[in-house]
């Protein structure tokens, strides 16, 4: 994990947020909030870490999901990155459906939201940008639950249908 954050804080270096601090402070707290949440929403404790370290590599720096893969990160971490990556022009509710798709991204989204959303980093920004900040992830955060609830509607009603056999048909209830 420590290989992960020095990876992440040398991809982050210069950048900062809107408060004007380091950005690197950021994917740290992300990962101490799923280090913390992780297990109680069913997934590794240890891909959920390193996904919230990595989640803004991809996006916001040179480093692409292929280098992440050769570096030897797990297929699952490297699939949540990807789900956490919003493409330039991608509408807010295909990004979500993406991320509401991978229940590790989810973890981390979730995380991730919390984050910009706290009330202590919004407190360093000008009244009007809090403000516009704070309703803007809101209205993610309920649009993500939604969609985590129609995924999951999704899988659920695919796993109620019954098997096919083999000419097509449906098999008999036994």
């Amino acid at each position: 994990m420590e290989e992960t954050a020095a990876f992440a804080t040398e991809m982050h270096t210069g950048q900062l947020d809107k408060a004007g601090e380091e950005y690197i402070g950021h994917p740290l707290r992300v990962q101490a909030t799923v280090e913390r949440t992780a297990s109680a929403a069913g997934v590794d404790p240890v891909h959920a870490q390193f996904a919230a370290l990595l989640h803004d590599v991809v996006e916001d720096t040179p480093v692409t999901l292929e280098e992440l893969e050769t570096l030897g990160y797990p297929p699952r971490v490297v699939a949540a990155v990807d789900a956490l990556t919003k493409r330039p022009g991608e509408a807010t509710k295909a990004y979500l459906a993406r991320v509401a798709a991978n229940p590790l991204a989810v973890v981390v989204k979730r995380a991730d939201m919390a984050d910009n959303s706290d009330p202590v980093r919004l407190g360093r920004l000008p009244a009007e940008q809090a403000d516009q900040l704070a309703t803007r992830y809101a209205g993610r955060k309920a649009l993500l639950d939604d969609l985590v609830v129609a995924a999951a509607a999704s899988v659920s009603s695919v796993d109620e249908e019954p098997a096919a056999s083999v000419d097509g048909e449906p098999r008999p209830a036994e």
